[in-house]
């Protein structure tokens, strides 16, 4: 039999007559890619509600982002300047599923369609790929003027095997309630002042000049370091205990101590994961959280701040800087874009155990601590606050 004859009828139309066949992958792809570049370009913004045992990246996912370039590099680059069938026929097909799945997981997640936040299973990669079959082969052609091809089908899955697999290898180990800033911090500190300028250090140090001069301070996440700083040197009477889960954070710090001329001994750093670390009862007459109660879900703050309220003086004060949502308008829309975003991006970047802000004045109120003060700043987006402690009666 000649080799020719051999080949499936499209083959043979593709290596007969170039210029149709180049017509023929303009109208058969024209659809799918407009459909493909849509499902990608999805960024919703989603509402978590309970851990994971790693927290799929969604948007931020590896597998999705180089799924992502290698099918511009193939629409954009490769495609206009070849006629070979693979790059033209399967080659975008094989990437729907890594490219299209998680933006749509995200819009689910958000929707409440979707109610855990691991790796696409087994079931969605599958109902995905059933799904863009039947639309691509199926209906696609009764309504669009293209062609209808099970191998394309084939290529969807074959793509969407190979993505569950890369995505079961990349989530298949995870801790599940603690973040990991480690990767980070080296680059904390010119990200913070990027991103948000002066605006975070004015929050932590809103209330520094106003409180009683501590003798002993308790910061807990205290970051890279620049509150410890300020707050020795306002007070150069007190001392500090500084706790952070990060031990790269911790040494940060200790290098802002030294190059602000701070004298290093008047800080102890201990590497705990707060939700585990004990602090001595009553010992401390300030206790400092600035942007790290956010950190936590609903039942971890539970436990967390009777814990830290325990560690504080009869008449301690209780400094607090963190991220609020305002009550109405377009501020309360900014910030809610800005923090799920941040969210999103955490979670990704640290495993952070929370996926929303949880306001802990209610726990700080059942603790026996009263709001003294509060200022906002950024649209009230931002917000600083002084709570203290009376002495029992």
């Amino acid at each position: 039999m000649p080799i020719v004859a051999s080949i499936p009828d499209r083959l043979k139309f593709l290596l007969l007559d170039n210029r149709s066949a180049r017509c023929y992958f303009l109208q058969r792809d024209t659809y799918k890619n407009l459909c493909l570049e849509a499902a990608f370009g999805i960024w919703l913004w989603p509402d978590y509600t309970r851990p994971a045992v790693k927290r799929f990246g969604y948007v931020f996912d590896p597998i999705f982002l180089l799924s992502c370039a290698l099918y511009a590099l193939n629409r954009w680059l490769i495609k206009p300047h070849t006629h070979i069938a693979f790059f033209h026929n399967w080659f975008n097909d094989i990437l729907l599923i890594p490219c299209a799945l998680p933006p749509l997981l995200l819009a689910h997640r958000w929707l409440k369609l979707r109610n855990h936040d691991r790796p696409p299973t087994a079931g969605e990669v599958v109902s995905h790929v059933i799904g863009w079959s039947i639309l691509f082969e199926v209906i696609g052609p009764k309504i669009m003027p293209t062609t209808g091809d099970p191998w394309d089908a084939v290529a969807y899955a074959c793509g969407g095997a190979a993505a569950y697999l890369g995505w079961q290898l990349c989530y298949s180990a995870a801790d599940d309630h603690r973040a990991n800033f480690d990767p980070l911090a080296p680059h904390y500190g010119w990200m913070e002042d990027l991103l948000a300028g002066q605006k975070l250090r004015r929050c932590r140090a809103a209330f520094l000049q106003s409180i009683p001069p501590p003798r002993h301070a308790l910061i807990v996440g205290q970051g890279h370091g620049g509150f410890v700083a300020e707050l020795l040197k306002a007070h150069p009477n007190a001392r500090c205990t500084c706790v952070d889960s990060s031990l790269r954070m911790l040494e940060a710090a200790r290098a802002r101590l030294r190059q602000g001329g701070v004298e290093e001994s008047r800080a102890n750093f201990i590497h705990a994961d707060a939700l585990e670390w004990t602090p001595p009862t009553g010992e401390y007459d300030l206790i400092v959280t600035h942007f790290f109660l956010d950190c936590f879900r609903p039942d971890q703050l539970e436990r967390l701040l009777p814990k830290l309220s325990a560690a504080a003086a009869p008449k301690a004060c209780w400094l607090l800087s963190d991220f609020r949502e305002p009550e109405e308008g377009l501020a309360r829309w900014r910030a809610r874009a800005v923090m799920e975003i941040m969210y999103v991006f955490f979670r990704w970047a640290t495993t952070l155990p929370a996926s929303q802000l949880t306001p802990p004045d209610a726990l700080l109120a059942n603790c026996g601590f009263t709001l003294g003060q509060r200022q906002t700043f950024d649209w009230g987006m931002l917000h600083s606050d002084l709570w203290l402690r009376q002495a029992p009666a």
